[in-house]
């Protein structure tokens, strides 16, 4: 199990407890130094005390496969996601409390306000569902957010290889950098730099391939035509 920002380790004792292995990535010093006098003794344990968005996840989960249970800073919840995403091939699941809006943005529904990039790569590497929702008076002191926990197993099957998995994320980024665009607009603003293939570059032959409309926004996508769109879009390059 790999633990992110354990705290003051309220979830670390019972994983112990239960016979998991625990690696805890905490960055804040005195906390760490807590967990090392409460924990240090237990063999399953382990500490690593950095900042979660400079760690090697594939290398500290291992030959072994790990779980993730973390209760994310909410100011970087994005980044770490996107890390942890890439970290797909060593990871089995992943149970995060996030702010209750993230959440509903990773399990949103295409055609929504608040569907976007997040929502897409969510649904791409995993099947999130929401377990539990959290009130402020859960924590001390109370923030002025309420947040949610949420479930989120890695598929384990997916349609891209490794080496495509890495150039997804910043394709959807692309695809929703300017949500009020239509979709053809969006990618002629994504044409490569280099002068001989943006010659090449024609988002209106791209999306007739696909079948998609090219006035359609991007929040309209569904998980499976973003997919096409960028299998279609590596295949013109």
């Amino acid at each position: 199990m790999i633990e992110i920002g354990p705290g003051r380790g309220v979830l670390t004792g019972p994983l112990l407890q239960s016979g998991a292995a625990v690696t805890a990535i905490e960055v804040d010093s005195a906390l760490a130094a807590h967990l090392i006098e409460r924990f240090g003794s237990e063999q399953r344990f382990k500490l690593i005390e950095a900042d979660v968005l400079k760690c090697d996840i594939a290398a500290i989960a291992g030959p072994a496969r790990a779980r993730v249970l973390a209760n994310l800073p909410y100011s970087i919840t994005g980044p770490v996601l996107v890390r942890l995403f890439g970290a797909c091939a060593c990871l089995t699941d992943m149970t995060l409390m996030l702010q209750r809006e993230v959440v509903n943005r990773i399990v949103a529904t295409p055609g929504g306000r608040i569907y976007g990039s997040l929502s897409v790569l969510a649904q791409y590497f995993t099947e999130p569902r929401i377990i539990m929702k959290v009130g402020p008076g859960s924590f001390t002191p109370p923030p002025a957010v309420s947040s949610t926990v949420v479930a989120m197993p890695f598929r384990p099957v997916r349609e891209l290889a490794p080496a495509m998995e890495k150039l997804y994320p910043p394709y959807v980024r692309m695809l929703f950098a300017h949500r009020r665009r239509t979709l053809a607009n969006n990618l002629k603003a994504a044409a490569p730099l280099d002068a001989g293939a943006a010659a090449l570059w024609d988002p209106m032959a791209l999306l007739a391939r696909t079948g998609i409309d090219p006035t359609r926004r991007p929040e309209t996508l569904t998980r499976e035509e973003a997919l096409r769109l960028f299998l279609e879009m590596m295949g013109a390059e």
